[in-house]
């Protein structure tokens, strides 16, 4: 994948918002934020949830501008900055719901169907398509948080491993390494109920 044509622009651009242009920032906000909601969209789920990050990556990124260090590329400077917060959305959410299981009556539960792994298929064949997305993006959750975030910006934006290592400071070899482990991670929590599917490239 080509470099990013706009990433000089972009620091030109924070260095203004450093020195008080606003308009800087809106520019960076509009430039991005397609970007930060599609990236957090894919922990989160929802795009409301989604929204909400957002909100808050460039809330972060307007308060922390004066301690803002020169990234190598600034897109995916605010892409690890959006893997964080979505992250810590995530924890908020399992928080809440393990209290709020802990409150509910047992026998009054829905069956919880395990997505993957379980050997227990929901009770409708074949499965629906949306199942299959919930069953990605359940095993995608499962994995390691370094391996979840190289095989996203891989895979769903697109980006070769050079920039993949420089966002989140590895060499190409350690995200080739990242990357495999993750695959192989997924293939084996996917084949259940993927099967063959779960192999193809």
């Amino acid at each position: 994948m080509a470099p990013d044509p706009r990433a000089d622009d972009d620091l030109e651009l924070m260095a203004r918002f450093q020195g008080g242009d606003r308009h800087a920032y809106e520019t960076l906000v509009r430039r991005h934020l397609e970007l930060v909601i599609r990236h957090a969209r894919r922990y989160v789920g929802d795009d409301a949830s989604a929204e909400d990050v957002a909100q808050n990556v460039f809330l972060r990124l307007f308060r922390s501008r004066e301690r803002f260090r020169e990234a190598k590329n600034f897109s995916g400077w605010l892409v690890t900055i959006t893997t964080r917060l979505a992250l810590n959305e995530l924890r908020t959410r399992r928080r809440k719901r393990w209290v709020t299981r802990g409150r509910e009556d047992a026998s009054e539960r829905e069956p919880e169907w395990r997505v993957a792994g379980s050997g227990i298929d929901p009770p409708d064949e074949p499965l629906l398509r949306e199942e299959r997305i919930a069953a990605v993006r359940s095993a995608l959750a499962r994995l390691p948080d370094h391996q979840r975030q190289a095989i996203l910006l891989q895979r769903f934006e697109g980006w070769d491993l050079t920039r993949i290592g420089e966002t989140m400071e590895l060499s190409v070899p350690a995200v080739k390494s990242l990357l495999h482990r993750a695959r192989r991670a997924l293939e084996t929590m996917l084949e259940p109920i993927l099967g063959e599917e779960a192999r193809r490239p």
